[in-house]
């Protein structure tokens, strides 16, 4: 709608009357919030409904199966945005940028890292704690992004940012310690989450330099096509073994519809909405994912979090505001999908 939008005020710029343009800007960043609004519920929904597909299915088998479904999706979406770029503008159809020679390694090891690597340790960590939990850990993501990027000089933060690095990882110490505990038994899956995020988040500063050149949605689709490839091969036996026609209603749901709305039309859905609203207001909805997630556990499986948790959830959640939306205007980093 907001693409609508422009081109329209580009033909009609001189016709039109300021408030009349203010108007429609207007209405195209409300339908920009009430859809990110909805999708907060999707991404948390996400996190309960894997936690209940594991119960039928094997961490890996339900982990490439989503991502596959939604590597198909995000398929869909660029070859539709790029045949009406080649319509537009009169040119050869293309999928994919042709690449130089000397960035395909670069492309080979972001596709391990970010959809091979980074999803199996993920969902296998999911299986070994709760999604709620998971949920909290992702939390984590764009503010380890932003503390590699301070690290390796490709990213300013003020001082309000190193509060929020602060923050969140007295939260990330909480959630570690909280999964120590004997009688609970989440070190392992706590482990695996945060090597996940870490993964992704190196992903991130990797992929930059070539969505920068080619452009961001080809270069996550081509990453996500290889890297899905390579997920499929390693989960193959896992597959063979799946008793597809025994799985519930439920985990169905989880395979097609989250990993079809809630992976690939979830990404395209936060890249238009970036060039409505700005990365600020994006990246706070991407905040109050794991809010969700807990509320939607909480009333649909009866999952409830420890004292613990809720207060390490708060500081990763308070320190990601404060990095990304207080002390954003200098730089952004966006979320980790795992």
């Amino acid at each position: 709608m907001s693409q609508h939008v422009r081109e329209v005020t580009a033909e009609e710029a001189g016709a039109r009357e300021p408030g009349a343009m203010a108007a429609v800007s207007s209405e195209a960043g409300s339908s920009h919030h009430g859809v990110l609004l909805l999708f907060v519920f999707i991404w948390g929904g996400n996190f309960v409904l894997a936690e209940v597909a594991l119960r039928e299915m094997a961490p890996i088998s339900f982990s490439v199966s989503r991502f596959l479904v939604g590597g198909a999706a995000m398929l869909a979406i660029l070859y539709v945005q790029r045949i009406a770029h080649a319509r537009t503008n009169g040119r050869r159809f293309r999928l994919f940028p042709r690449l130089e020679r000397r960035d395909w390694p670069r492309l080979l090891w972001i596709s391990v890292l970010g959809a091979t690597l980074a999803p199996w340790l993920g969902i296998e960590g999911l299986g070994l704690t709760h999604g709620a939990r998971a949920s909290l850990w992702l939390a984590l993501g764009p503010v380890m992004s932003a503390g590699m990027g301070y690290f390796l000089n490709t990213e300013r933060i003020g001082r309000v940012g190193r509060v929020g690095l602060a923050l969140a990882g007295l939260g990330t110490l909480g959630l570690a310690l909280d999964g120590l505990d004997p009688a609970r038994g989440y070190w392992l899956g706590d482990l695996m989450l945060f090597v996940a995020i870490v993964l992704a988040a190196g992903e991130l500063h990797l992929i930059k330099p070539l969505a920068a050149r080619y452009g961001p949605t080809p270069m996550v689709t081509a990453r996500t096509v290889i890297g899905g490839a390579l997920y499929l091969l390693v989960a193959s036996p896992s597959l063979a073994e799946q008793t597809w026609l025994s799985l519930g209603v439920w985990t169905w749901i989880a395979i097609v519809l989250g990993g079809g709305i809630g992976v690939g039309v979830g990404q395209w859905v936060k890249v238009r909405a970036l060039r409505s609203l700005g990365p600020t207001r994006v990246v706070l909805y991407g905040n109050l994912v794991p809010l969700a997630a807990l509320t939607l556990a909480w009333l649909t499986i009866g999952t409830v979090p420890t004292v613990l948790e809720l207060a390490a959830g708060s500081l990763i959640i308070l320190g990601a505001v404060l990095l990304q939306v207080v002390d954003a205007p200098r730089r952004y980093t966006p979320g980790v999908e795992v």
